[in-house]
């Protein structure tokens, strides 16, 4: 089941996004008492998966619908949200900056928490969104497992990434650039350079450090976008152990084809299971 959920961040902001509530198996065909039939029984999920999307991408993402329909079908109760100022969510696109949706997590986990309730929380971030997941992990103590998914490491590298030399000369120059692509929720919306300026200030690499739980690390080894032999390996050597690192031969920064990702979910879910 799919449900269309919000709650605000600390700036008052809606964040829309959506629970993916499993399909529990039930041998005992007896008619469940009202109170073990409600969705947001706490004892009903034993582990909740809340999927960070990365950027410019938001919740309406391939790769965020994805994760939310495979691991709902593994019995995970998943949530998804766009972080304030995207897309379906509450803010201005020009005002987004990384520690904002660092700082969001925290009420995404509360709202979870009291309206579905988990047992176990594991916390998987693509892309852009294992950035925010690496740097907020270590704060909250309610997170048991952390997944990351086509990230990046050393900021100050992978801001090359993230903008063309192009953008960056507008940065510099104007104070902000403007996105150009038909059809996408942020075709021609403008992005302030303080979201450009924090690349060189959040280390992703020491917070990952700080962080006491099973690590996953997962990349792609033709990821177009975040090289592999670079941030995957690096974030790695920053995890404390337990960790894994998975490089999936030939797949891209979005586990494109379906047997790159199927191994994506496998082993996610195997990880997940373990301990």
């Amino acid at each position: 089941m799919i449900k269309k959920i919000y709650f605000f961040n600390d700036k008052k902001q809606k964040l829309r996004g959506f629970v993916h509530t499993p399909k529990y198996k039930n041998k005992n065909k007896s008619k469940k008492s009202s109170r073990a039939s409600k969705l947001n029984n706490a004892a009903q999920h034993e582990t909740a998966i809340i999927f960070l999307h990365g950027f410019p991408s938001c919740c309406y993402g391939s790769t965020a619908k994805r994760a939310a329909r495979d691991f709902s079908k593994r019995s995970y109760l998943v949530m998804m949200f766009d972080f304030s100022g995207t897309n379906k969510s509450e803010g201005k696109f020009e005002d987004k900056l990384i520690s904002q949706e660092v700082r969001e997590i925290r009420y995404a986990i509360d709202f979870l928490e009291k309206e579905f309730g988990f047992k176990k929380l594991v916390l998987v971030g693509h892309s852009t969104g294992g950035i925010d997941a690496a740097l907020y992990a270590h704060k909250d103590k309610r997170i048991s497992k952390l997944i990351l998914f086509g990230a990046s490491g050393n900021l100050k590298e992978s801001v090359k990434y993230e903008f063309t030399q192009l953008q960056i000369r507008q940065f510099w120059i104007k104070g902000f650039i403007t996105y150009k692509q038909e059809g996408k929720w942020f075709h021609n919306k403008k992005m302030k350079k303080k979201y450009y300026d924090e690349f060189f200030k959040l280390d992703v690499l020491k917070s990952l450090s700080k962080f006491r739980k099973p690590v996953l690390i997962v990349h792609g080894s033709d990821d177009e976008a975040v090289p592999a032999e670079v941030d995957a390996k690096d974030l790695y050597k920053a995890a404390r152990m337990p960790k894994k690192l998975l490089i999936v031969n030939g797949a891209d920064h979005r586990f494109s084809r379906k047997m790159h990702w199927d191994r994506f979910v496998r082993e996610a879910d195997r990880f997940i299971q373990k301990g």
